[in-house]
């Protein structure tokens, strides 16, 4: 008889028949679905995408690999230092975050969605040496495109010379942020993240002359 297998979280299951649900999946590899769980699916050749517990999962579709869970807040025993996940970023996106060594959130708000990248270090001139940067994701991103970037606190330049176009301010998980209207043209085969970040570290860097 035909068995179908599926990595959930490093259990692997078997099943008789190729469709079940995701809360049944997480059930059978011993995980409790009640958990508030991000749930990501993996496929290969695909973005991975992230699914709820009513997801049907077909295992005859080329290319599954598995389910990763992450609980949805994870902190050290120190709430402000718990890691917020209210949307799951590109595979490609998180990884270059952790290749760099970044601590980051995402939250959605009043259905904007914001990435959070904590303690990003500013080149010298600044009045701070490290600051949060904020970064809209449209949901259609890439193919929308990430445009400005938000910090703080507030950063001003310690000669006292005014930052041109950054003036407006926006509350972000209840706190201040300084917008940046910094701009380009946006080619969804080619940006991401990571070529946003370039922007966000040419326009900090171009600020105080370096």
């Amino acid at each position: 008889m035909i068995r179908w297998k599926l990595n959930v979280q490093g259990v692997e299951i078997e099943v008789p028949q190729p469709k079940l649900s995701v809360r049944d999946a997480i059930k059978l590899a011993g995980f409790n679905p009640e958990t508030p769980w991000i749930i990501i699916l993996k496929v290969a050749g695909e973005p991975k995408r992230e699914v709820d517990l009513t997801f049907v999962l077909d295992l005859r579709h080329k290319g599954i690999e598995k389910l990763r869970l992450t609980p949805r807040q994870i902190n050290n025993g120190d709430v402000s230092a718990g890691r917020r996940r209210d949307f799951a970023l590109l595979s490609q996106d998180e990884d270059h975050l952790d290749r760099l060594g970044l601590r980051w959130d995402t939250f959605i708000e009043a259905g904007r969605r914001w990435l959070i990248i904590r303690g990003y270090h500013v080149p010298e001139g600044y009045s701070a040496e490290a600051i949060d940067v904020a970064i809209e994701v449209p949901a259609s991103y890439p193919g929308a495109q990430l445009d400005m970037f938000y910090c703080h606190p507030a950063l001003a330049r310690r000669s006292s010379e005014e930052i041109p176009q950054a003036q407006h301010r926006e509350t972000i998980a209840g706190l201040q942020f300084q917008r940046w209207s910094r701009h380009r043209n946006w080619d969804p085969a080619q940006d991401t993240l990571a070529t946003h970040l370039a922007l966000v570290e040419e326009s900090l860097c171009r600020e105080v002359g370096q």
